[in-house]
């Protein structure tokens, strides 16, 4: 088999290991917080039984006393039997270990000779032989009672000491997961160790003899010429763009336009540049259409229904489609650090206006304009151009 499959193989059984690990781990570990919520639910119930035994056993005493109101003591200690039993009950059910629950039985036992013992000595008062129960509780009331919570703390400690000893089984096979899962893992590091250095000695032999002698190549033909990287109007482009840098006038920005439109071949161009306000855009440069129709075009509100308005207020390139009788075109907006302050619409052939590399030209074209039209010195004013716009209905 190929090391590099076998060396796949024990990844793979690693991650299989230490998943398999950590959920037994997380088991376990839960287990553990189980155990601890339930040893204090026991201690508590421990808690509460003896609090009652110590108030049954003390009202019990009450029953004798001078001034103490027997009829009072006897009603709360016959109050105090039913809840005495249940809280038994219910601790009795927690336990677990064989020596708590004999513990327990003989503090039940015990509980209910108080029990029978109480009811003797309440009827013993009642019928005005105080003496007589006295002695009863006195003697076998008091021993009832300190039986009942020398077996329930007995039962609690056994039942402890089981526990304890059930927890750390329990943290046993935790440790013993957690170093199984360790060296198995480490095994098979060094199993990968140990494949990595083989498949390395394999290797180098091969690499030695697996060079063939190779031939000098002799060409025959010519090798073809390579293909230019730069095309006429990437350059063409280049320099326009160095000229409307140089720009101080707006004089000379018309023949940059009409040779923007060259490139682009385009038959009309028109830069739309937006008012103070940023609401409307107005004509501002233009190649190819006619004075008057620029003039007839009027400006564009930034909400308007049309390409135009569309790019300048995404400040995104918007396409217009052309058919058979109309030319396309696409609007180009004019970016700077203040935001869109204008766009450049180009009407082009119909089809042409989806072409990406005329649209990227126009982008370029429209940025280095986009820095004179920003500038009060060089904002042009309106040109005359000879053809009549079909773009102006579009934006």
């Amino acid at each position: 088999m190929n090391s590099r499959l076998i060396r796949i193989l024990i990844v793979v059984i690693g991650i299989a290991i230490g998943l398999s690990a950590g959920y037994l781990f997380s088991n376990v570990d839960k287990d553990i917080n189980a155990q601890r919520t339930s040893e204090n639910a026991l201690r508590d119930e421990a808690a509460t039984l003896a609090a009652t035994i110590a108030d049954a056993r003390a009202g019990q005493m009450a029953y004798v006393a001078r001034g103490q109101g027997e009829a009072f003591w006897m009603s709360h200690v016959e109050s105090l039997t039913p809840i005495l039993q249940k809280r038994a009950a219910e601790f009795g059910v927690l336990l677990t270990a064989p020596e708590a629950r004999g513990a327990f039985e003989a503090a039940t036992g015990a509980l209910e000779n108080f029990r029978t013992l109480d009811a003797k000595a309440r009827e013993s008062v009642r019928n005005g032989n105080a003496l007589f129960a006295a002695d009863m509780i006195f003697s076998d009331g008091l021993e009832s009672m300190a039986t009942a919570s020398t077996q329930l703390a007995a039962a609690l400690s056994h039942e402890l000491q089981y526990r304890s000893a059930d927890m750390a089984s329990v943290r046993s096979r935790q440790l013993a997961i957690a170093g199984g899962a360790g060296g198995a893992i480490l095994l098979l590091m060094v199993g990968l160790v140990l494949l990595g250095g083989a498949s390395t000695k394999s290797a180098e032999p091969e690499a030695v003899t697996a060079v063939p002698a190779v031939e000098p190549i002799r060409f025959e033909a010519p090798l073809p010429k390579a293909r230019a990287a730069v095309t006429p109007k990437l350059l063409t482009t280049a320099q326009l763009c160095r000229e409307l840098s140089r720009v101080v006038d707006s004089a000379s920005l018309p023949h940059l336009l009409e040779r923007a439109a060259r490139v682009l071949d385009a038959s009309g161009i028109i830069v739309w540049v937006a008012e103070p306000s940023r609401q409307r855009l107005v004509p501002a440069l233009s190649h190819g259409y006619d004075e008057r129709t620029v003039m007839r075009m009027g400006s564009i509100h930034r909400d308007a229904n049309n390409a135009a308005a569309a790019a300048y207020r995404s400040a995104e390139v918007r396409t217009v489609a052309g058919d058979a009788s109309t030319n396309g075109a696409f609007i180009v907006p004019l970016i700077t650090n203040d935001g869109c302050v204008g766009v450049l619409s180009a009407e082009i052939k119909a089809g042409c206006e989806k072409d990406e590399s005329a649209q990227a030209l126009a982008t370029i074209f429209a940025s280095q304009l986009a820095t004179l039209v920003a500038t009060p010195s060089a904002a042009p004013a309106p040109v005359p151009a000879p053809v009549p716009v079909k773009i102006a209905a579009q934006g």
